[in-house]
């Protein structure tokens, strides 16, 4: 079976991604013995100098490795990628040409993306589209939530802006979009009568995407639970690496969702009256010094790097403002690290088992004395009392599409 898997992202070569989202779809259904491709675009800027060290997001070597390649051919072993136009994806030719039989879409069901849409359902009526979404898409999900997450949303794309300028801009964007809503919905309901399937990766956002598209006229037996996957190979319990008294985090840090001065603020607290414990702070976007003599900053790992501190590490400390899933809490979770966080994170309702229902407070001061709490509990625990979900891994995720398409 032949399956393109389009996102609408412009990355370099040495940005491919095979660890999360459509690139670990994309290797998952190549072990399985299909044609399968990643489509994305071919990013113009030149990578960082070679002097420069940089971190891939994954270990899996790609073959296209030159930045000045015009048109980068991809081989069926290494690179299992079509890098494509903008005109190419709008162009119906260029997906009948393909010949898929099923094609995948990554593109937010956001309603800017329906000629892409269309043009890849002129190739096969089997089209799915991964949402990645919370729910929250119009007001009438609740209209104090719905605010709060367009600000959240606009403020961490104007993060870099004057704050106050951030701030301004962010209220005005929310106040427009809740104006906005019967426009919003009329777009949204003709992307949702157009897909023939959509799949959210939550069940609570699943249960929001229904309530939708009943309201707006669609069919919401469209609208499936299938949650993203993690690489449970590499994310997973060794009882050969020992715990040690180490908190990670992993993050975007120059994002404002990612919420650093909370994170830092929180562990400066806790180190100072714990000093057995130290802390790991990956990710991009960090300060270029330490605020703590036991907090250590690290750039992006690549995935085998990532699991190896997370399986060494008994505390996962999320300070996001939100998540639509969670995949780094996840991937801590499968590692056997407990995960404190400021509000429930979704990908944990994935792990029936888990012990972490407790461990979430709204505030700086319930997050540090959860914290606090998490640190004193009993880790290695042994892995038959504590199973990973096995919907985290890849083959229930390609059992659910197939059965979806048929």
């Amino acid at each position: 079976m032949k399956i393109l898997l389009y996102t609408d992202l412009t990355i370099r070569p040495d940005q491919l991604f095979w660890h999360r989202d459509l690139g670990l779809l994309t290797k998952a259904f190549r072990d399985l013995g299909h044609e399968a491709y990643l489509v994305v675009h071919l990013a113009t800027e030149p990578p960082p100098p070679s002097h420069i060290r940089t971190f891939p997001h994954s270990h899996i070597p790609t073959s296209a490795t030159s930045s000045n390649i015009k048109n980068p051919k991809s081989s069926i072993q290494d690179d299992p990628v079509l890098w494509v136009s903008q005109q190419d994806v709008l162009n119906t030719l260029w997906w009948q040409s393909q010949k898929p039989d099923l094609v995948i879409l990554g593109l937010w069901t956001r309603p800017k993306y329906d000629p892409i849409r269309r043009a890849a359902l002129s190739a096969t009526p089997r089209v799915i589209e991964r949402a990645d979404s919370d729910g929250m898409r119009t007001a009438s999900c609740g209209l104090l939530s719905y605010t709060k997450r367009r600000f959240d949303y606009f403020r961490d794309r104007t993060f870099r802006w004057p704050s106050l300028l951030s701030i301004l801009a962010s209220i005005f964007y929310s106040f427009t979009s809740i104006l906005a809503t019967p426009w919003i919905e009329f777009r949204l309901r003709k992307t949702l009568r157009l897909l023939p399937s959509v799949l959210i990766e939550t069940p609570p956002a699943t249960l929001l995407w229904k309530s939708l598209a009943t309201r707006l006229g669609a069919d919401p037996e469209k609208i499936h639970h299938v949650p993203h996957p993690i690489q449970t190979d590499i994310f997973k319990f060794d009882p050969a690496i020992p715990k040690k008294n180490q908190i990670i985090s992993v993050g975007r840090w120059d994002s404002y969702q990612k919420d650093l001065p909370l994170l830092l603020k929180i562990l400066r607290s806790f180190l100072d009256k714990n000093p057995s414990w130290t802390s790991l702070v990956i990710g991009s976007g960090l300060p270029p010094k330490s605020p703590h003599p036991r907090i250590t900053f690290l750039p992006p790992l690549a995935p085998p790097d990532l699991a190896r501190h997370m399986q060494g590490s008994k505390i996962f400390l999320s300070s996001s403002r939100y998540e639509s899933f969670g995949l780094a809490s996840a991937e801590a979770e499968a590692c056997r690290c407990l995960v404190v966080g400021p509000f429930e994170i979704p990908a944990l309702a994935n792990f029936p088992s888990s012990e972490n229902n407790f461990l979430f407070g709204s505030s700086s001061q319930r997050l540090l004395a959860r914290l606090s709490h998490a640190s004193s509990l009993r880790f290695n625990r042994p892995p038959t009392l504590h199973p990973p979900s096995p919907s985290f891994s890849v083959a229930p995720q390609i059992i659910l599409v197939c059965k979806i398409i048929t």
